[in-house]
């Protein structure tokens, strides 16, 4: 028989671990439950929440199919002409399916979807436990609460980023994380880059030289595509630098001088080919900031005040709002519990980073790299938005969140043979955050159907009247555009008191005179800027209101008014 100690701690490890199950089970419920929304979401109501400066996206996806050019001549970019995005792969699936909203939404779900599986994988390089990853996924998804309202309805900003209308950063995410990945592979396997398991054959023999030609043959090729991604996504405007060039250049310098004892000894040749990976991705970065799809966005330097300023307000409040702490609100509602909540993670990430790199600290150097990377890269937008005038907007902190999950990660993989009750308190914590976010936001998003029925009733006016091109002022113009899957065709004026075209992500083709003149025109004005309109006409008789509600005035005419300049 087997000893009593043994037999009296069976029951209580199984019971264990059927907790330990059970908790990874409902943390994956969960996280189905959001993919699932999101899904839903991108699928079926792409049109209820999107907003212009979005829905261009699925217009230019239109026109990359009709002009066969990822660049197209006729399309206006704003401060970045993409050359790889969702709107490429959009194109693909528009030219299938006819459907710019279906094939925008089917491309943000594919998009999405690679972004956690990139981030899965790469958690699982630096050794992290399943529940350790499926929880850090689940807080990707569930945590951020830092919406705005738009015509009434909240959808978190970084949510829109990643997986919504994933057009943003959601492609940088992608390559910052395999780019981290393969360079922690590089440096595992430095110390023996071309040798091989036993099992391949002895050194020297034919089948050991065909494996180690194999594997360099792989990773020059993961090399090569990842140079390329970064390339290809640097040739669009300087998101990639900021996020993932830059920050990662930046962070291997220092490893080399930390590693290096401040420059005192030489380090191993080996220990190069990660940096040249690195430099790699710098090279083809700088290399791409020559082609001429660059937009000109200027920007400058902010005198020693103006830093100090966005240092110690601007910046942190961009910060906490991109963490979703916004403020105004009852301390016994549900939005401030969920603020509350926020500031918890918050606590114990900074708790996580202190144990995570202590002196004390067991954690694997992967997962302590991973979480450098991801820091640098946030360090590196924090320096950017405080030097320069760049608009210090919540939603270019994101990579926040990647930190925050990151950290959760590690923790939970440490305390689950450490502390098991700590690691499931932490993942049965989101869990919990994960529901109320349900209601809090995600209820709203699903059910809407009324925040757009004025823009609708100006389309049925549109229909009625068989018009099929329009104008309005950009906020509402492409809205209108996306909401009829391109059936009505609306231009954007910079102001609809002075019909002219406002040259910002739009089409050359939909103005005069690639329009013709004489042909039956919409002007879609907002209610308070009717007098100011009528006003800019000599003739009264050239426009006449045919249709108005409480937000729009609907003038039509037999004349196309709008020319491009």
């Amino acid at each position: 028989m087997p000893p009593k100690s043994v037999s009296a701690h069976t029951p209580e490890k199984s019971s264990a671990r059927i907790g330990q199950l059970l908790l990874f089970a409902l943390v994956c419920l969960f996280l189905f439950l959001y993919l699932g929304i999101f899904t839903y979401l991108n699928l079926y109501r792409y049109t209820q929440h999107v907003d212009s400066d979005i829905a261009v996206d699925a217009m230019l996806a239109r026109e990359i199919w009709t002009e066969k050019d990822l660049t197209p001549d006729n399309w206006i970019a704003s401060t970045e002409r993409l050359v790889l995005g969702v709107p490429t792969l959009s194109a693909l699936f528009y030219g299938m399916s006819g459907s710019m909203v279906f094939s925008m939404g089917l491309s943000c779900v594919i998009v999405g979807g690679l972004l956690l599986a990139s981030i899965a994988f790469i958690l699982r390089r630096c050794q992290n436990s399943r529940l350790g990853i499926a929880t850090a996924l689940l807080a990707l998804c569930a945590l951020p609460i830092n919406g705005l309202r738009n015509d009434g309805q909240m959808v978190p900003f970084v949510i829109l980023l990643w997986f919504l209308f994933a057009d943003y950063y959601a492609l940088h995410s992608i390559c910052l994380f395999l780019c981290i990945g393969f360079y922690l592979y590089l440096r595992e396997q430095a110390a023996d880059f071309t040798g091989m398991p036993e099992t391949s054959g002895l050194p020297g023999t034919p089948s050991h030289t065909a494996a180690v030609r194999r594997k360099l043959v792989r990773r020059g090729l993961i090399w090569l595509v990842l140079a390329g991604l970064c390339g290809a996504l640097a040739l669009g405007g300087m998101r990639c630098l900021q996020v993932v060039v830059l920050p990662l250049t930046v962070w291997e310098i220092l490893l080399l001088f930390f590693e290096s004892d401040h420059m005192a000894r030489t380090l191993p040749r080996k220990r190069w080919i990660p940096a040249g990976f690195i430099l790699s991705l710098l090279a083809v970065g700088a290399l791409a900031k020559l082609y001429p799809t660059n937009v000109d966005y200027p920007m400058f330097m902010q005198d020693g005040g103006g830093m100090a300023d966005r240092l110690t307000h601007i910046v942190p409040a961009a910060i906490l709002e991109c963490l979703g702490i916004a403020g105004n609100c009852k301390l016994n509602s549900l939005a401030a519990l969920m603020q509350l909540g926020i500031l918890a993670v918050l606590a114990l990430i900074v708790y996580g980073l202190f144990f995570l790199f202590g002196k004390k600290s067991t954690a694997p150097s992967s997962q302590k790299m991973l979480i450098q990377a991801l820091g640098t890269s946030f360090l590196m937008t924090v320096f950017i938005e405080t030097v320069t005038n760049a608009e210090a907007a919540q939603n270019y902190f994101f990579v926040i969140w990647f930190v925050i999950i990151a950290v959760l990660a590690a923790l939970i993989t440490h305390f689950e043979k450490a502390a098991p009750r700590f690691a499931g308190l932490i993942a049965l914590c989101v869990c919990v955050f994960a529901f109320l976010n349900l209601f809090y936001t995600y209820k709203d998003c699903v059910t809407v159907e009324d925040n757009l029925a004025e823009y609708q009733e100006v389309i049925e006016y549109m229909d009625s009247q068989d018009i099929s091109c329009g104008y309005a002022e950009f906020w509402d113009a492409s809205r209108i555009c996306i909401m009829t899957d391109g059936r009505i065709t609306m231009g954007h004026c910079y102001h609809m008191e002075d019909l002219r075209m406002y040259w910002w992500t739009t089409s050359t083709k939909w103005y005069v005179p690639n329009l013709p003149e004489l042909m039956p025109t919409a002007y879609i004005v907002c209610t308070e800027d009717k007098s100011a309109f009528e006003a800019q006409f000599p003739n009264p008789a050239i426009v006449s209101l045919g249709f108005e509600n409480e937000r729009f005035a609907v003038y039509t005419s037999a004349y196309n008014l709008v020319p491009m300049i």
